[in-house]
This record gives structure tokens, C-alpha cells and sequence, in this order.
């Protein structure tokens, strides 16, 4: 089951219609309101144990590739996603008692929880702190690292999130360049794999992936400057995670 921490109503409100994949709520992080929130020392992953799916960014590839399919979900642009789980809501790697499989690469989407980022408007360049106040990470009392310290400055946990988050939207935003690009070159397509377990076997179907045809099939000079600029490395990551879905199938 996933714990969750009660959360303050004025907290309850969400800073946009559609929250992020794992997130229940994402509020501004203010001194007037959070003096007292502390980030706990633990480590509990059972906010991710629904999800089968984690997205990745390309920065993320080759280091993932060596433990979970890397598949694309589709959108403009596609999304590369670490496939955690064999069926829907249940992530094989994080045991009853939150703990992720030992030895297996947390994506750094999992490792940002509870915070995130996000933009103070539409037109504006400005990113603001926010958090799932709902996340058992987060708690008060004496307990972990204060978010405020007592003049109401950020804290060393409230930078290093920051820090953090600001390296993952600047991830994000090289992998959604990555994925533009092959979706304009044609390379992204519809995908399934057929899965073995024992006596049963179970269709995985609704993912893209990075075709080896189309990419072949690209002239020189597009290709050329593909594999200069490192390109092809992430598509060959990715397309060799695909190895992993034998796991699935153990």
C-alpha cells in the first residue's frame, strides 16, 4: 500500500490541472508556511510502487540500459520511460516495504521526489521550488534536514533540491531535443513484444521505439551528423535495453 502523509489544506491544492506521474500535490515551497517541514533521512520508494513505468532522460541511457527496457511513450515528443513493471501498477522493483530492488539504478525522476520545479507562468523563465506535501520524505519535529533555517533562507536541503532539480529540467529538455528530432526524421514507431512467463505469455503493446531500418536508411550526410553529435549512442542504448525485457519474462 502506498503511505502517504497527511497533508495541510492549504497545501491540498495542486499547482496545475495535471500533476506529474507519482506526485499527489505540488506546492510552492515558502518560509511563511514550511519553516518547520523537514526532509526525513530514509529511504522509501513506495510513493513509486504503482508506477510501471519511470521516465528517463537520455543523460540517463547508459547506465539504464543495463536494467530496464527503454521504451518510448508517445506525445509531442515522445518520452523515453524505464519499464519497471510486467503489468499495470505494479512496479516489480520496490518491495512491500519500499525498498527498490538492490543493485538496480533508481531514475533520477524517482531520485527528485518529492520536489520538482516548476515555471511561475506560462511566459515566464523564473522555475519555482515546489513539493508533494502529501510524501512520507517529508515530515516536522526534530527529525531530518529543516527546509528553512531560522531566518527563513533555504536550508542546505532546500539548495541541494534545487540544485538537483535544476540539472533535471536541463536534462529533460536535451532528451525532449533528442526525441523531436528523431520523431521529425521519422524514426520513431509503434512497438509490442510478446512476453513469456512460465505457461503464459502477455502481449506488451502501447510503447514507440527508435527503428534500426529507418535509421539505415537515412542519407549520409544526416546520419554523419547524427553519429558526431553522440545521437546514435543514446538510440543504440536504447535499442539495446530492449535485452531487458527477458527479465520481465524470468
Amino acid at each position: 500500500m502506498v503511505r502517504r502523509r497527511a497533508v495541510d489544506p492549504a497545501d491540498r491544492a495542486p499547482s496545475s490541472d495535471k500533476l506529474p506521474l507519482l506526485y499527489r500535490t505540488l506546492v510552492p515551497l515558502a518560509p511563511e508556511r514550511h519553516q518547520g517541514v523537514r526532509v526525513l533521512d530514509r529511504k522509501d520508494y513506495s510513493f513509486a510502487a504503482t508506477a510501471n513505468v519511470i521516465p528517463l532522460t537520455v543523460d540517463e541511457f547508459p547506465v539504464a540500459m543495463r536494467h530496464y527496457p527503454i521504451v518510448l511513450a508517445l506525445g509531442e515528443p515522445a518520452t523515453p520511460v524505464a519499464l519497471v513493471g510486467f503489468e499495470r501498477g505494479q512496479n516489480a522493483y520496490v518491495d512491500a516495504d519500499g525498498q527498490w530492488k538492490n543493485g538496480a539504478y533508481i531514475p533520477a525522476y524517482v531520485r527528485r521526489y518529492p520536489f520538482g520545479l516548476v515555471r511561475e507562468s506560462a511566459e515566464a523563465e523564473r522555475h519555482i521550488l515546489c513539493a508533494d506535501m502529501s510524501s512520507t520524505l517529508l515530515g516536522e519535529g526534530d527529525e531530518g534536514q529543516p527546509l528553512f533555517d531560522a531566518d527563513g533562507q533555504p536550508a542546505d536541503a532546500a539548495k541541494r533540491a534545487l540544485d538537483f532539480c535544476q540539472r533535471y529540467v536541463a536534462s529533460t529538455e536535451r532528451t525532449r531535443a533528442v526525441m523531436r528530432e528523431a520523431q521529425e526524421l521519422g524514426l520513431i514507431g509503434p512497438s509490442e513484444v510478446t512476453i513469456s512467463r512460465g505457461d503464459r505469455k502477455q502481449k506488451v503493446d502501447g510503447f514507440a521505439l527508435v527503428s534500426e531500418e529507418k535509421l539505415r536508411a537515412l542519407d549520409d550526410a544526416t546520419l554523419g551528423g547524427l553519429v558526431r553529435r553522440g545521437v546514435t549512442s543514446l538510440y543504440a542504448a536504447h535499442q539495446m535495453s530492449l535485452a531487458n525485457f527477458t527479465e520481465f519474462g524470468a
